[in-house]
């Protein structure tokens, strides 16, 4: 660890930096090649690779009802809650080698009474690199969790996204938020061709080859079934946000692949991107 709050870990010409405020990457790197685009302005979510924990993407007005009970978080400046607490919060080092770490914080916050442990593990390998988190219901009562990541991938000329299973397009009702329905694609191939503006979510459960000019990365998720795609502003014409998530925008709203902790329950997800350079293919 730097006097920059920053953890380094490395393997062969994998690199990382991993930022204990937030506890997500702030780059990383393949044979000095980076395959995250680093955040311009020091903001979480515009590079680099945010946790989105208790809930990810919107909540529709910053409102919604649990168990009896309504709930209101705080809202961004177009009027929704956005991203959760994961993203600003301080984590602790709890273990480190020169290739590993293990981060934790405690998650609470303004319209999320529980409390809920995270911790968060990256494996830098030869050519792969691993993240894993597990979430842990400190408190009384059940409670609703979303998690998902909000990684930037770099690209050189252009992008293709294919699935080894079929996947669906959600609908949306409005801008942000999915309406319940979906239409199937079969194969599930997105290209930068034809997805020139893009801030949508889609579900598909099988491994995503990410393809670009000299690499292929492959990316195998364990309960992340959902995924928003990004192009816009802050990707800066040379990266695709690929937001691999539990459950989509205002999960606490229409429940879709919302997850309920039971007191004392822990929850895992995990996701592995295997780099392969087009000399390897």
């Amino acid at each position: 660890m730097n006097g920059d709050q920053h953890v380094k870990i490395q393997k062969g010409g994998m690199n990382a930096s991993i930022d204990l405020q937030g506890g997500g990457i702030h780059s990383l790197e393949a044979d000095d090649v980076g395959i995250i685009k680093p955040s311009n302005d020091g903001h979480k979510t515009h590079g680099g690779m945010a946790i989105l924990a208790p809930y990810a993407n919107r909540i529709k007005r910053g409102t919604y009802s649990f168990m009896g009970s309504t709930y209101e978080l705080p809202l961004n400046m177009e009027g929704n809650a956005i991203h959760g607490f994961a993203k600003d919060s301080t984590f602790s080092l709890v273990k480190e080698s020169s290739s590993s770490c293990r981060l934790r914080s405690v998650l609470t916050g303004k319209g999320y009474p529980w409390k809920i442990r995270l911790d968060v593990s990256y494996v830098a390998g030869a050519n792969d690199f691993k993240c894993t988190a597990m979430a842990h219901n400190l408190s009384d009562f059940p409670a609703p969790f979303q998690i998902g990541f909000h990684p930037y991938f770099t690209f050189s000329g252009y992008w293709s996204l294919i699935g080894d299973k079929p996947g669906a397009y959600l609908e949306y009702r409005e801008k942000y938020f999915p309406d319940g329905s979906a239409k199937v694609i079969d194969p599930f191939m997105l290209e930068s061709s034809e997805w020139k503006n893009i801030d949508n979510s889609f579900m598909q459960t099988g491994r995503i080859i990410f393809t670009t000019n000299g690499r292929k990365l492959i990316i195998e998720r364990e309960n992340l079934n959902y995924l928003v795609l990004y192009n816009g502003v802050y990707t800066e014409g040379k990266s695709i946000a690929i937001e691999p998530m539990t459950a989509p925008p205002d999960a606490f709203n229409s429940e879709l692949g919302l997850l309920t902790l039971n007191p004392g329950s822990t929850t895992r997800v995990s996701f592995k991107i295997k780099v392969i350079t087009t000399e390897e293919v």
